[in-house]
């Protein structure tokens, strides 16, 4: 089975094609790994090497996170993170490719540590919660495309992910500021690579959330991280608010649907801290 990883130079990218590699699949890259970044602003161009590698499964991980950025370029947000994916997507439906999107869990506002199921109503507050939210919408006119709503949290390639921010004001004994109304269902790269390689056997098509068993605040889980690793954090406790770009406070989600498919129990909040740990001492 042939599966192509777009963005497979990201965070969850990394941790997809490492699962891949040790599994029963061919992990294709664009013209060569070395050089596996297509222009999602040229969509003809990924269209093009779609038809060349002719996968049997496309795992779309790209996307404009920074918060910034999309209020800055709203357009090349859009055409990156909506309008690109909505026709690979049309394309995989017309060659009948499986096509699996990462969407976000940034929809819902002020519910603290309710946790979102997905016909719960969404509020958008800036440009990436909306790209986001169009590119759900443009997929789903695919009736075999999978949309995953989740919440990450890896290392990443470049050290500039929320974990790596973390793991090294820890060990650089640096005081940071965490937020305690930012509630979110963190789960690890690692633990999601492996549920995405179970739904990949499986193949439903839909909406579905996939994430922690549980919600808590991006402070709770960075407390419980520094406490995991037996380290001191010094820390002061803020607002989501005293950001630039307003954004959804309450990120939590119900997977209980997808839990309910694959017949498992989702990781908690310590599993997903022990993850966390064990990676970085691991590489240390």
């Amino acid at each position: 089975m042939k599966v192509l990883i777009l963005g497979a130079s990201g965070m969850l990218g990394t941790y997809l094609c490492d699962l891949c590699a040790n599994e029963d699949y061919i992990l294709c890259f664009p013209y060569d790994k070395n050089k596996s970044r297509l222009d999602f602003l040229k969509p003809q161009e990924v269209i093009n090497e779609i038809d060349r590698i002719q996968p049997d499964i496309i795992i779309n991980c790209v996307a404009i996170t920074s918060f910034e950025f999309c209020e800055k370029s709203p357009s090349e947000a859009e055409q990156v993170n909506a309008i690109t994916p909505s026709i690979i997507s049309n394309h995989c439906s017309e060659r009948g490719i499986y096509f699996i999107h990462i969407s976000t869990d940034h929809f819902y506002n002020n519910k603290n540590d309710y946790a979102h199921k997905e016909d719960d109503p969404i509020e958008i507050l800036n440009c990436y919660a909306k790209t986001k939210f169009d590119a759900e919408n443009y997929i789903l006119d695919n009736p075999s495309a999978l949309i995953l709503r989740t919440s990450i949290i890896g290392r990443s390639i470049r050290g500039t992910s929320f974990l790596d921010w973390v793991l090294n004001s820890i060990f650089n004994k640096k005081k940071i500021d965490l937020f305690d109304d930012a509630y979110t269902s963190f789960i690890h790269c690692k633990e999601l690579s492996i549920l995405i390689h179970k739904l990949i056997k499986h193949k439903p098509y839909g909406l579905y959330n996939l994430a922690s068993q549980e919600v808590f605040s991006k402070a709770d889980f960075a407390i419980a991280l520094a406490k995991e690793l037996n380290i001191f954090l010094d820390y002061e406790l803020k607002s989501i608010e005293v950001l630039n770009v307003k954004r959804a406070n309450s990120c939590g989600l119900d997977s209980d649907k997808i839990s309910s498919l694959l017949n498992i129990q989702l990781p908690s909040m310590n599993d997903t801290v022990k993850v966390s740990a064990g990676e970085y001492m691991k590489k240390t």
